[in-house]
């Protein structure tokens, strides 16, 4: 081998691992970079994911739930006072009924108000299915005969948030006027419609 090619040999070999060093730490930012990039997509995957369910989640689901009202209006030993109220909404949603009628009463005409809000939101545990009430009740009948009642206007104005077991009813409240005997039951049932 001659003397020049002997030197390339030997230039070729020592330039070899310095070559091979120099680019590998050109490698490793590039390969660290792309760990980053895959790193920051999987974030905004996980995030995007996120935002779905949050959006699916605020929309409820697709289904309809229907709930039972039943208002029981007790006074003394008179016979009571049944009014029943149904109706359908979709999960999460916003339902509500008004009613109202004059009623001519021995005192002059009288406001009859029954208005009912509700929301059911679906509720789901490992071992049951239930609804999540959201509940608004303004309920003013015409004034039994008795002096008492003449001059005092009996309301019942009720807002509360229960969780219902699917098609079991729950007494929700039982009042009491605090003029008379008067005693007022809600009961509510809320069915899941498949």
């Amino acid at each position: 081998m001659s003397r020049i090619s002997r030197i390339l040999v030997v230039t070729m070999l020592v330039a070899s691992p310095v070559g091979a060093q120099q680019t590998q730490p050109a490698a490793k930012p590039v390969e660290a970079r792309t760990e980053q990039e895959k790193e920051a997509a999987a974030k905004l995957l996980t995030e995007a994911a996120a935002t779905a369910a949050r959006v699916a989640a605020e929309g409820g689901q697709a289904v309809n739930v229907r709930v039972e009202l039943t208002i029981t209006d007790q006074r003394g030993d008179q016979p009571a006072i049944t009014k029943t109220v149904t109706m359908v909404a979709a999960d999460r949603s916003y339902t509500r009924i008004r009613t109202q009628g004059d009623v001519r009463t021995p005192t002059g005409f009288r406001p009859v108000i029954l208005n009912v809000d509700a929301r059911p939101t679906l509720y789901k545990s490992p071992n049951r299915e239930a609804v999540r009430l959201e509940l608004t009740i303004e309920y003013r009948p015409v004034a039994a005969e008795a002096e008492s009642e003449k001059s005092t206007t009996p309301n019942i104005n009720e807002s509360l948030a229960v969780v219902l077991e699917d098609g079991k009813p729950m007494l929700l409240s039982q009042s009491a006027d605090p003029v008379t005997d008067r005693k007022v039951k809600v009961e509510a049932k809320a069915t899941i419609l498949r």
